[in-house]
């Protein structure tokens, strides 16, 4: 990119402007052009790092609109991903889709940590979680995540809905190995 002449001009608008071409191109249902624009995106919001161990909550307290779009286009890149790795033609269980979903789950899980409040990264989370092999593990943190969102206080009726129903199945695979219903990762 071109070298910034005043560095401390905050790059939330511009990052803004590029969120609604990537929200417009996904509502085309142009995931991968969607998945790249959200990259784009995050890529003009000043670095964090996610392994950092940085303080989230001071960024959540000096920086909260940039933390807050910083969440959004996480968790929206999340359900890129959570799409893309439903869509593969090779199914759910071939390396591409599982590529996928781990990718959702970085993002989702970021997004989570940024802003625990808000309840689609929690939702997103538990669902590429879903969407990987089968373990014990990753069906307790998929359930820990879908109850995780549903505790915030942003969650919707129709969202709330959806998890449950979600939650049920993370119990039920993790006793019988069941399909997740065709609903599950539509939101």
């Amino acid at each position: 990119g071109k070298a910034r002449a005043r560095s401390e001009m905050s790059t939330v608008p511009a990052a803004e402007v590029v969120k609604g071409e990537a929200n417009a191109l996904y509502s085309d249902g142009k995931l991968a052009e969607a998945l790249a624009k959200y990259t784009e995106a995050l890529k003009l919001l000043p670095e964090v790092d996610p392994d950092d161990d940085e303080d989230f909550a001071e960024l959540r307290n000096s920086k909260p609109d940039e933390t807050k779009l910083r969440t959004v286009l996480l968790a929206n890149r999340a359900q890129c991903h959570l799409q893309m790795g439903k869509a593969v033609p090779e199914g759910i269980e071939s390396k591409d889709a599982r590529g996928h979903f781990m990718k959702a789950n970085m993002d989702a899980a970021f997004a989570a940590e940024l802003s625990p409040e808000y309840a689609k990264a929690h939702y997103r989370k538990g669902l590429a979680l879903l969407g990987m092999p089968d373990t014990q593990q990753r069906s307790k943190e998929a359930t820990m995540a879908l109850k995780a969102a549903l505790g915030c206080a942003d969650v919707s009726d129709a969202m709330r809905k959806e998890i449950g129903e979600v939650l049920k199945y993370a119990d039920e695979r993790r006793f019988e190995g069941v399909d997740m219903p065709e609903s599950c990762v539509v939101s």
